[in-house]
Formats: C-alpha cells, structure tokens, sequence
C-alpha cells in the first residue's frame, strides 16, 4: 500500500501542484486554524507546499515520502526532507509544534501519531486535518463497491488520545468538486494522484473500473469530509 502511494504521487507530482484545488482550499483553512505557533515546526507529508503557502510562522522542515512531491517543495522552503510519516527521522523532542494537510488518511494514523508525539517537544502543539468517513462516496456509487477505508470521527481522536495528545479544539467542513461526468472525474483523481484501483491489480479489472467511470453520464460531485483539530503535548 505505502509503495503504491509513493508511486502514485511521484508520478503525478507536476498534475497534482496544478489541479488538487481541494487540498489547496484545505490548506488555506488549516494555516487559518493553526493560527501562528512560536518555533520549530514540522509539515508532515507537506506535498508541493500548499500549507507551507498559509502558515504564518514558515520556520518549519517538510517531510513527504514521495521524492518528486519534495522536489516541488523546495523551490519554496530548502528545508525538506524525504521520510515516512511512520518512521520520522528525528530525536525525540525535536519540535515546538506539527501541522499536516491532507496527508494522515495515507498512513497508518496509530503509528503517525505516536511518531508525532515522539517528535515533539513537551506543550507542543499538532495541528492537522484528515478526510473521514463519507468522503469520496461518489467513487463508491460509480463503483458499485467501497474503494477507500476511511476512519469515522471517534476512531480518529480515539487514536489522538491514545498517543498521548490532548485535544483543544476540532471542527468540520465539507469540500466539494464539481464535474460534468465520471470520466472527467476520473481525469481529475489521477491527476492528483487519487489511484481508484489500489485494490484492483489486472488489467481487465483497470479497464472495467475505467468503464464504469466512461458509462457514468451525469455530473459527478466529489467531496472530501475534512476533521481539523488542534492538540497539544501536555
């Protein structure tokens, strides 16, 4: 799964910088939410830099794991380094506060949590956002079958908790995208390296998934449900 995901965005780095709008408007509410936090921060899987873009205070190192996504990352901030979420290559206590856009739902969130705590220093903060369950529903309906595991609210700040976080706040807004039938939204998913058939491995069955996409005529809504939240490190 985690060398899929690489792939995916390393192949689609250039198309993603251009066409993932959703993620951009994400980002731009997140580095609202997060405010300005005093420090040395962390953007985990920072991407091309769309949240670097909205974060007040730019004093931050990004990690993504994808070579490409970092790459585009650096014309804007030299200080990037290519690493799994999962396995920070970090002292403990390392940072005052970590931000995350769009990223968590491609990793194991126990493990990048507990990594997020690790990492960081004592009062530090973690703000980040996730999409949760419900998101990316019309790929389900154009599909027939559920594509992607998304985890409801509670499991999420269940799992928050466990790592040892405090929450201070957290909220909901969806994102929605618009387009005129399946195949344009196909277009679009690949683009921003959303790959539909992660699960699916032959080509006939690629070429079914891309059928059902051709064959559905009317507008196609993508939305992405997004839980922000604001923790700390007692």
């Amino acid at each position: 799964m985690k060398n899929l995901v690489r792939l995916s965005f390393s192949r689609f780095a250039e198309s993603y910088n251009k066409e993932a709008v959703l993620q951009k408007e994400a980002a731009e509410v997140l580095g609202d939410f997060a405010g300005f936090i005093d420090g040395t921060g962390i953007d985990l899987g920072c991407g091309t830099g769309f949240l670097y873009d909205f974060l007040e205070n730019k004093n931050v190192i990004g990690i993504d794991i994808s070579k490409e996504m970092i790459l585009f990352y650096k014309e804007k901030n030299p200080k990037a380094v290519i690493a799994d979420i999962e396995k920070l290559p970090f002292k403990e206590k390392s940072f005052d506060f970590a931000v995350s856009n769009f990223s968590l739902h491609w990793t194991d969130i126990e493990k990048s949590f507990l990594e997020t705590y690790r990492v960081l220093k004592e009062k530090g903060v973690f703000v980040f956002n996730i999409p949760f369950y419900g998101s990316l529903d019309i790929i389900e309906e154009i599909l027939g079958v559920e594509t992607f595991d998304f985890l409801c609210v509670p499991e999420i700040l269940k799992s928050l908790k466990k790592a040892g976080f405090g929450i201070e706040d957290f909220f909901f807004e969806d994102f929605v995208l618009s387009f005129k039938d399946g195949y344009s939204l196909l277009s679009h998913l690949h683009k921003t390296g959303v790959a539909v058939n992660i699960k699916k491995t032959s080509l006939k069955e690629k070429r079914e998934i891309v059928q059902k996409f051709k064959s559905y005529k009317k507008e196609a809504v993508l939305k992405y449900r997004l839980l922000f939240v604001k923790a700390y490190k007692p």
